[in-house]
């Protein structure tokens, strides 16, 4: 079993989920499983796993579903946009 010493620098080092599949299975193993650096080492998991997901849509040209505005939305704010930018020329 790792010890926490070698798992925080597994996970400071590299990016997890880049590691073989033995040693990231032992790092879960571990890191679910202490008390002492787990629960700084899921935030460091959960992280990375977050900067993994945005930079997977990041080299893609449009934003996931879950990041989209509805059409009306989009509708309501560039109609409050043109309604404010209309007052502040003196035009009503």
């Amino acid at each position: 079993m790792l010890r926490c010493k070698q798992v925080s620098k597994a996970l400071a080092d590299k990016k997890y989920w880049e590691l073989p599949l033995r040693q990231r299975i032992g790092l879960r193993l571990h890191v679910f499983c202490c008390i002492v650096c787990g629960p700084f080492n899921r935030f460091l998991m959960l992280m990375q796993d977050a900067t993994r997901h945005y930079l997977q849509h990041e080299q893609q040209d449009t934003p996931p579903d879950d990041l989209r505005l509805p059409p009306e939305s989009k509708k309501s704010i560039l109609d409050a946009l043109h309604s404010t930018d209309r007052n502040d020329h003196g035009q009503e």
